[in-house]
C-alpha cells in the first residue's frame, strides 16, 4: 500500500470514527447503554488511531530522511529478532497471568464461565503455539 492509499484509508477511518462518536452522543438515552458505549468506544478508538497515523504520515512527508532511516531500522534482522523475542516473552507472561486469573476467579467464587473462559484462552494459546512451532519447523 503506497503512501497516498494509506493516507486516504486513514482519512476515511477518521471520518467513520467521528461519525460513530457523534452518533453515540446524539443517540444517548435513545439506545441501550451497551450500544451507546460500543459506538463511543469504537469511534474514539478509530479517531485516535487514525489521527495518530495521519500525524505520523505527515511527519514522514516533512522528514523523508528520518522516515527512510526508520524503515531500515524496522527491517533490520537484529531489531526484528529483538521484537520477536519480546513478543514471545510477553506472550508467555500473559499466558500465565490468564491462568492465574482463572485460579483467582475460582477462589473468589466467580461465576463458572469466568474460569472456564480464562482456561479456554490458555488452552487456545497453547494449541496455537504448538501449531506455529510445527509449521515453522517445516518451513525452516
Amino acid at each position: 500500500m503506497d503512501r497516498n492509499q494509506k493516507k486516504r484509508l486513514f482519512q476515511i477511518l477518521l471520518a467513520v470514527g467521528i461519525v460513530l462518536l457523534a452518533l453515540s452522543l446524539l443517540l444517548d438515552g435513545r439506545v441501550s447503554d451497551a450500544l451507546g458505549g460500543m459506538l463511543c468506544g469504537i469511534g474514539s478508538g478509530l479517531l485516535a488511531m487514525s489521527g495518530s497515523t495521519l500525524l505520523n504520515l505527515r511527519h514522514e512527508a516533512k522528514h523523508p530522511e528520518m522516515a527512510r532511516r526508520h524503515d531500515i531500522e524496522q527491517r533490520d534482522e537484529r531489531n526484528v529478532a529483538i521484537r520477536n523475542r519480546a513478543k514471545a516473552v510477553s506472550g508467555e507472561a500473559l499466558q500465565w497471568a490468564v491462568l492465574a486469573a482463572a485460579w483467582l476467579s475460582i477462589g473468589l467464587d466467580a461465576p463458572l464461565w469466568v474460569p472456564l473462559a480464562a482456561t479456554g484462552v490458555f488452552v487456545a494459546k497453547s494449541v496455537l503455539e504448538l501449531y506455529l512451532m510445527v509449521r515453522y519447523e517445516r518451513e525452516m
